[in-house]
């Protein structure tokens, strides 16, 4: 995200609101730090609470995705960076599943699939935009077939995994789509949402709000309780409390955090696997 401060007016700059872009996400770096402590860590008595620390954070970095593609100075670099990082994490994933292998730990975590899916769909809506402002047909049914291409490549995917056809799907998992995105297809189309009410915040938190209650009752169970992902409600806090800014220093960091604390915790994991 480039500094906003060089940016004209923009309704979502708060007086008084206390967090930067980076403080919301080092709140959501210390919450996914806790609830993949619980993932790493279950084998050997991590207590479950620690995994509903982890419910609002996809919430909160897909609405920083919103800002951060809103001001970049490069969409392109943007959806590149959030690429690479999705390309490494799927080479990991298996690198590691197969060079360290533990029965308790699927590690599929790689949340820069969603990100750069969201990020992909802002793309494609301001090409729409941007053809109907330049009269462009062209451009317009472009990027309205864009749109279909995360759902193809999905669905080539379950027919590659359904036909036995081993190669096919592993090439196709290195290709980003609806139906591989970690947390699914919503929390793609919520960061959507997210960009395209970027200049309504209380609809943003409508939008958080209104997701975690259908996921609730959605799951709910005779005694009335239901999944606890509802949790994700509380994004909605640091969201609201977002001043406009994005805060000093990090533009890397949590590139480089994301990917290095998974893969330090689950090789510490599979260290202590083998000896307790």
């Amino acid at each position: 995200m480039k500094n906003i401060e060089t940016t004209c007016p923009d309704p979502n700059r708060r007086a008084g609101h206390i967090l930067s872009g980076n403080g919301v996400k080092i709140i959501g770096i210390i919450l996914m730090t806790m609830d993949h402590l619980y993932q790493m860590f279950v084998n050997q008595g991590a207590p479950q609470w620690l995994n509903r620390f982890g419910r609002p954070v996809a919430a909160m970095f897909l609405f920083l995705c919103a800002e951060g593609f809103f001001y970049t100075r490069s969409k392109k670099r943007y959806m590149l960076k959030l690429l690479a990082g999705f390309l490494f994490m799927s080479a990991m994933n298996r690198f590691l599943s197969a060079a360290m292998p533990m029965e308790h730990i699927v590690l599929l975590n790689n949340i820069f699939s969603t990100l750069f899916l969201a990020a992909f769909y802002m793309w494609m809506i301001d090409r729409i935009h941007a053809g109907f402002r330049e009269k462009s047909p062209v451009k317009i049914l472009s990027a309205a077939g864009g749109m279909f291409l995360p759902l193809v490549i999905g669905i080539l995917m379950l027919l590659a995994v359904q036909s036995e056809n081993r190669t096919a799907a592993v090439v196709l998992l290195f290709i980003p789509s609806l139906f591989s995105a970690e947390g699914g297809f919503a929390l793609v189309f919520m960061g959507v949402a997210f960009y395209i009410l970027r200049k309504y915040r209380l609809a943003q938190a409508a939008v958080v709000l209104a997701v975690s209650a259908f996921i609730w009752y959605s799951s709910k169970d005779s005694a009335g309780a239901g999944d606890f992902q509802w949790l994700m409600a509380f994004a909605v806090i640091p969201m609201l409390l977002y001043n406009g800014k994005r805060g000093r220093g990090g533009k890397y960091f949590f590139y480089i955090f994301y990917p290095a604390h998974i893969y330090l915790l689950y090789c510490a994991a599979w260290f202590l696997n083998g000896r307790i």
